[in-house]
């Protein structure tokens, strides 16, 4: 046996043993796709794209390794396919260095040497190029062995567009994090009281220290640090100190723990890791509000008041829906699953295609900061593995969790206030016609109703306590996006009035 046989039959050897572990790999992530673990929770269907390109590139190294070539120029193809392969992954792994994602990084890794191995085959039998085998006859073989050749060189273009992709993605995050470091601190945050493990959360407290109470912020499951930049600044600049973070799941904080018992238990282990003196002004801004709402009937001593920007109930879409349409339970409960469904398939599309490929600057917020210079870095966290798969974790308990509002009772001397959208019927025919279609149309009648019944529910939180004060944001360029972005400044106004 020659030289070149005994490294053919090693070669061998180790292909098998790549596409058994591709094999076992792409089952394993499909397995954790829906299961969002085994630790983490994060992205899986990264890993799920690296093993099937795993997959394809070891089934690749056994065509190689049983493969003839009639001419040199189909040989010729091969070298170049498999060195450009080579160069692609390499760059991959190395993107994924820098985050780092560690089975993201041994996965391209791993890609790149069956490459290299691919290229060390092609080396090894280009002493078939002395014997170019013949042309076969246009037999039923023939014909089949072309339609391969054909399928095989298809797959061969879509694997390389996708690592292609993937480099994209990868590199959006590495650049972005390399563009945009960490502005705060870090602290090992305790996942509960019962329990050893800890996350690392970042957090950035700014601002002169005074005996005036502290704001602090908070949103819903896809909005961390940089989006309150802009009013930790305004407020820093009128001599007042503010805390903002990256929850456990966003940002430059760890990634959510998929054993987490206590959410509640984090929160609170979370407020108390800051190291700062309360009570505080807590603002829930968004889907902060229930947040903070039941934070508050557990440790009504660490409010000095509450704050709420555009709060409403985590249902409040289903509950006006089945107000206007005059539903019964079962209908609401209805509408609610075929919602969940709905978005639970987009989040699958988002996470398995736009997060991976870096598809996703046409969701980036809607809103400009008020600081331009803060632009490029909002944006980019929005495209970012941990905000849309922490947002797809949530997502069930967003749609079908407690009305905190409603459920509990707050001591009534924490003042609540009221920072809201209220915008005219005139504003909203307005928005319709914009929109393209009629204000006589059912679409604007039914955003006509929902807009005044999101108004009256909004506004409903201040009487939750006693004492508190309403805001009321008229202007057509009121929204959730304005009072963090442009309109930081009417908001920072507001909170220096409570």
């Amino acid at each position: 046996m020659s030289k070149i046989e005994k490294s053919m039959r090693i070669y061998v050897f180790f292909s098998i043993i790549d596409l058994t572990v591709g094999s076992l790999g792409m089952l394993l992530y499909g397995i954790f796709t829906a299961t969002y673990g085994p630790v983490w929770v994060r992205n899986q269907y990264i890993g799920l794209w690296l093993l099937t390109i795993l997959f394809f590139y070891s089934i690749q190294s056994l065509y190689l390794e049983l493969r003839t070539w009639s001419t040199k120029f189909g040989y010729f193809l091969d070298v170049v396919y498999f060195s450009i392969s080579v160069i692609l992954t390499l760059i991959l792994a190395i993107f994924y260095c820098i985050p780092p994602r560690i089975d993201g990084l041994i996965w391209a890794f791993y890609i790149f040497a069956v490459n290299l191995t691919n290229v060390a085959i092609l080396f090894l039998k280009r002493h078939h190029l002395n014997n170019l085998a013949r042309p076969e006859s246009k037999d039923f073989q023939y014909v089949i062995m072309q339609i391969v050749k054909v399928l095989n060189f298809l797959l061969r273009v879509i694997f390389l567009v996708v690592i292609c992709f993937l480099i994209n993605g990868a590199s959006q995050e590495a650049i972005g994090k390399s563009r945009y470091p960490s502005r705060g601190k870090f602290v090992d945050l305790k996942i509960s009281d019962s329990d050893s493990k800890t996350v690392k959360f970042h957090f950035l407290c700014d601002g002169p220290s005074s005996n005036k109470p502290l704001f602090l912020f908070e949103g819903s499951a896809s909005h961390g640090l940089a989006d309150y930049l802009s009013i930790q600044r305004l407020l820093k600049q009128n001599s007042r100190r503010s805390c903002i973070w990256d929850k456990p799941g966003l940002g430059y904080s760890d990634y959510l723990l998929t054993d987490i018992k206590s959410h509640y238990q984090l929160y609170d282990n979370l407020i108390n890791s800051l190291d700062e003196s309360g009570p505080y002004h807590f603002v829930g801004w968004g889907g902060g509000g229930s947040l903070i709402y039941e934070y508050a009937f557990n440790h009504p001593e660490k409010f000095e008041s509450m704050i709420f920007i555009d709060a409403a109930p985590n249902d409040v879409e289903i509950q006006i829906r089945k107000k206007i349409k005059n539903w019964s339970d079962a209908q609401a409960e209805d509408y609610k699953n075929s919602l969940y469904s709905e978005r639970k398939a987009t989040f699958g599309a988002i996470n398995g295609l736009g997060v991976p490929f870096g598809l996703m600057a046409p969701f980036s917020p809607n809103y400009e900061p008020f600081f331009p210079e803060l632009s490029d870095e909002v944006k980019w966290y929005f495209l970012t593995e941990k905000t849309w798969i922490t947002q797809e974790y949530f997502l069930k308990s967003a749609l079908t969790g407690k009305d905190v509002f409603s459920t509990y009772k707050i001591n009534q001397s924490i003042p609540i206030n009221v920072i809201t959208t209220v915008k005219s019927d005139d504003q909203i025919r307005e928005k319709c016609r914009k929109n393209g279609y009629s204000v006589d149309s059912e679409k604007c009648k039914y955003d006509l109703d929902f807009n005044r019944e999101l108004i009256v529910i909004r506004k409903s939180l201040k009487d939750l306590s006693s004492n508190g004060k309403l805001f009321e944001c008229s202007d057509d360029e009121c929204d959730l996006g304005f009072y963090v972005g442009k309109g930081a400044n009417y908001t920072v106004d507001k909170l220096l009035q409570i």
